[in-house]
């Protein structure tokens, strides 16, 4: 049956509003990216041809010397609780796609690196047209070896890299197994240590903040992707691409840099080389539940942090770390500093508490009290707070009436 050329005609402009559409700005005010050009010389064709059961697709392999991550079974446990990681073979993999879901959306360029005789492998498997995705798809099988069940490691993979490759694989009648694989999905460790202290967390300013990686300022962006692929369909020439390999390719290595360096920071959890490392290694060990580990990481965060809010938080934590372990007395000082200096309801009320029932001061916890109710006063939806801090009030009064009776 031929193509509606009418429908054909609609499917070419929607390409070619594709290609020409400006992209955005980055969200933290980096420029925006140029339109696509041939910015790669002219030479050797960079892709080769991999035939597979369901047809060719273009290949790639590149070896560097990265280090491999020194990881262990604890490290993988801590980094992506719940899931059944081991020590076994890593596969770091990501994934430039036309879309973000739907049967349109085709993954054109997977790749994947693992660590072979002290070297990073990368392989990248390319839909040279559409209909070379199921050779892509084929060949990532069957170098990936899911059977063996490899630790996926993605950033963001969890979910959008592996659902989407087992969708596509659905479409080409052909199972992948990449979600029932152990994830490490690093984006879900880097969000627990460091959100906030970050522009943002995505992969390019982590790049940037936490493993001193600068990318080209030609280097084509996720969201550029399409544009470049669809440009390389219609010139069929193989520099329209490259930037979307490059870029790929860098996505792919960071992923084993970062990765070698949460290792290194939970390895070395004593010394942190930063302030801020040793803030991201208390959070970490806190929401694992290795409360000794993070006390450790939080009095380094709190000697090392000028005055900040940084601080702050780092204060707060460390009393709660504290309070939880039943040393409220190292708490108190902590709690004061946040109360006097900030003004902080929660450290108010958690000082309340403290002298009322642990140092038995009636008169420090009715003066805490009642700095508290200031507080709450002036809050919008400060009304539970009042009621229970009206509650303590009477109650304290209570208790200083009896103590001058007695007297």
């Amino acid at each position: 049956m031929s193509a509606d050329p009418a429908l054909l005609a609609r499917l070419r402009a929607v390409v070619r509003g594709i290609e020409a559409r400006a992209p955005r700005t980055a969200s933290w005010g980096a420029p925006a990216a140029s339109a696509p050009t041939a910015r790669v010389a002219a030479g050797a064709p960079w892709l080769a041809t991999r035939e597979t059961a369901a047809g060719p697709c273009g290949y790639r392999e590149v070896r560097s010397a990265l280090a491999a991550p020194a990881v262990d079974g604890a490290l993988l446990a801590l980094l992506a609780p719940g899931e059944r990681v081991s020590a076994g073979p890593l596969l770091f993999l990501d994934i430039e796609t036309t879309g973000l879901g739907g049967a349109g959306a085709i993954a054109f360029v997977v790749a994947t690196a693992r660590i072979e005789a002290g070297a990073c492998v990368l392989r990248q498997y390319v839909a040279r047209t559409p209909a070379e995705e199921a050779g892509v798809l084929e060949a990532l099988c069957a170098d990936a070896a899911v059977h063996e069940q490899p630790t996926l490691v993605t950033y963001n993979g969890r979910t959008f890299d592996a659902p989407m490759l087992d969708a596509r694989a659905t479409l080409h009648r052909r199972r992948a197994g990449f979600e029932a694989l152990p994830q490490l999905d690093l984006l879900a460790p880097v969000r627990t240590m460091y959100r906030g202290m970050l522009p943002s967390c995505r992969l390019r300013d982590v790049e940037t903040h936490l493993l001193g990686l600068t990318r080209p300022d030609d280097d084509a962006s996720g969201a550029e992707a399409p544009r470049w692929y669809f440009q390389y369909l219609r010139s069929r020439d193989e520099r329209d691409v490259r930037p979307v390999l490059e870029h790929n390719e860098r996505d792919v290595h960071s992923l084993v840099v970062l990765l070698a360096r949460l290792a290194t920071l939970v390895r070395d959890a004593s010394a942190p080389p930063t302030a801020i490392d040793a803030l991201a290694l208390g959070r970490l060990f806190a929401r694992r539940g290795e409360h000794a580990r993070a006390e450790l990481a939080l009095e380094r965060a709190t000697a090392l942090l000028a005055p900040s809010f940084t601080r702050d938080e780092a204060l707060w934590r460390l009393a709660r770390a504290y309070k939880r372990s039943g040393r409220r007395d190292r708490a108190e000082p902590l709690w004061r500093e946040l109360a006097e200096r900030r003004g902080s309801l929660p450290a108010h009320v958690e000082l309340a508490i403290y002298y009322e029932h642990h140092a038995r001061d009636v008169g420090r916890a009715s003066a805490a009290t009642e700095r508290a109710l200031g507080i709450a006063s002036a809050l919008v939806h400060g009304g539970a707070r009042i009621d229970a801090l009206t509650v303590r009030r009477a109650r304290l009064r209570r208790k200083h009436a009896a103590a001058t009776v007695d007297v």
